[in-house]
């Protein structure tokens, strides 16, 4: 059998995801089957050994009793099904502890809450942590394919961004198994869950004063980009921003006091309004810690694909067109563009000795004496660059026709050519993912601009990184609210249990 004929075979990943959850959750109620028949509670008291204690043995039965110290360890073992108090009396202080039973079908003890604690219930939390992990692998594989492919894919950055909230996830999880581990608890699957539940919020509260700072920033950068630009609904895209992160993050704290100071009973565990507030939390929690990490991914990629020098075997380079001066001239902008495409081509040579074929490209618009791409031309052969040596392209009226057109002018002339484009460094991702959506293979190259002007570029990125993913991340969050509501009931039924 051939390697193609195994790869078609091959379970998709998703397929062996579901496999693996499967397994996973068999083995752990396996666990808790054979090791939750029995239980045991530890009750701190002042006199041990003079201490009382009674349940319902119907329900079930006390099969070993001891003391360490000043804490008296019973161990139960499951009768019948139902639930019974266990309460311990010490006439020396003439006061009681109050412990809970819940015995379910199988025999199965949990302790305290009717989805507590039992023996053997650490698989779930290890199962869950082996899960993640097993996602997060899969898709940083997945990123790590996408990337060798090309850096310019609106995919990869919802990619990188979930693969930081999943790693988040992880570690928490670890810190807390740990340090619960190190109190000497063991912590339920219910409480594994609401923790769990709880990291979207705890990753907003922690990005919060980088979120001012970010905010602050961004809203600097606005101002001074409106008062040299203009002021427009574009250049005040990263004062909103800041204002959605921050407002987004408070809002998780006022939820409960809102409900409460419109009448509802948010203090009782059997309250609808105590569930209703926390799904209400639930979901601003996951949208802020969500877009907080597509932001995070989308600038991580924008920044990535801006620093990326392609290989020196390149046969012709696109420089991206923008608007030239009122003579005909290029402005600093594009000249910062046509500047770097000549370093690149000055570059090879050096390394290789191989020439380099210019392509500027950019029609003419109605406020310019001459196309983009001819001011171009006049500019490279002005600094010694020869005619022959240049193809112009001078139709194209956006990114998308820059890459298309320049393309079939390339294509006239060599049928599998090397080809990299010259644009601004903000402006690197978002071309390279046109090229990419369009089946064209071309590397990027970024120059310099102003900090003020491209902190609100990478805005219009991350915005356009949910504009053309929206299906993945529409799909994304679904799932994580589907996960998270049930917890929530599961939650709720236990406190009311």
């Amino acid at each position: 059998m051939n390697s193609n004929t195994r790869s078609k075979k091959k379970l998709p990943e998703f397929v062996r995801l579901l496999i693996l959850t499967f397994v996973l959750v068999i083995i752990s109620l396996v666990s808790v089957s054979v090791f939750g028949r029995k239980c045991e509670l530890d009750f701190p008291l002042s006199s041990p050994d003079n201490a009382s204690f009674s349940y319902d043995e119907s329900i079930v039965e006390c099969i070993g009793q001891h003391t360490e110290g000043k804490v008296l360890t019973l161990e139960f073992r499951s009768v019948a099904k139902g639930f019974t108090y266990v309460e311990v009396d010490e006439p020396a202080d003439n006061s009681a502890s109050i412990r809970m039973l819940y015995v379910h079908n199988g025999g199965v003890i949990t302790v305290d809450n009717f989805f507590g604690k039992s023996r053997g219930d650490m698989l779930f939390s290890a199962s869950l942590i082996i899960l993640l992990t097993v996602i997060l692998l899969a898709l940083w594989r997945k990123y790590r394919e996408n990337t060798r492919v090309t850096l310019c894919r609106y995919s990869n950055a919802w990619l990188l961004g979930v693969i930081v909230f999943i790693g988040f996830t992880i570690l928490f999880q670890l810190l807390e198994l740990l340090i619960r581990a190190l109190g000497g608890d063991n912590p339920s699957v219910l409480d594994l869950l609401s923790y769990t539940l709880n990291l979207p919020k705890q990753f907003s509260w922690l990005l919060f004063p980088v979120a001012i700072i970010i905010s602050l920033t961004i809203s600097i950068s606005n101002l001074i980009l409106m008062k040299r630009e203009g002021i427009c609904l574009t250049n005040m895209l990263g004062f909103f921003l800041g204002i959605v992160l921050c407002a987004g993050t408070i809002s998780m704290n006022i939820v409960y006091p809102l409900l409460e100071s419109m009448g509802a009973d948010v203090h009782r565990y059997s309250s609808l309004s105590v569930i209703i507030g926390s799904c209400i939390e639930d979901i601003i929690a996951i949208t802020m810690s969500y877009l907080e990490c597509v932001l995070l991914g989308t600038s991580l990629s924008a920044v990535r694909a801006a620093r990326h020098i392609p290989a020196f075997n390149k046969d012709f380079i696109l420089i991206l067109g923008c608007q030239i001066t009122e003579d005909g001239g290029l402005t600093k902008l594009l000249r910062s563009r046509t500047d770097r495409a000549v370093e690149f081509a000055r570059l090879q040579k050096e390394k290789t000795g191989k020439d380099i074929t210019f392509v500027p490209s950019g029609g003419k618009g109605d406020d310019e004496v001459i196309a983009e791409a001819e001011a171009i031309r006049d500019y490279l052969v002005s600094i010694g660059i020869p005619e022959e040596r240049i193809i112009v392209e001078n139709k194209s009226v956006n990114t998308e026709q820059n890459i298309r057109f320049s393309e079939a002018l390339i294509r006239e002339r060599c049928s599998s050519p090397e080809t990299a484009f010259s644009t601004t460094n903000y402006h690197v991702f978002r071309a390279g993912c046109i090229a990419d959506e369009l089946g064209i293979r071309i590397e990027g190259i970024g120059a310099r601009t102003k900090p003020y002007f491209w902190i609100n570029a990478f805005i219009r990125e991350f915005i356009a990184a949910l504009h053309y993913e929206k299906r993945s991340h529409i799909k994304t969050f679904i799932f994580i609210l589907c996960c998270a509501l049930p917890v929530e009931i599961l939650i709720y039924i236990s406190n009311l249990i």
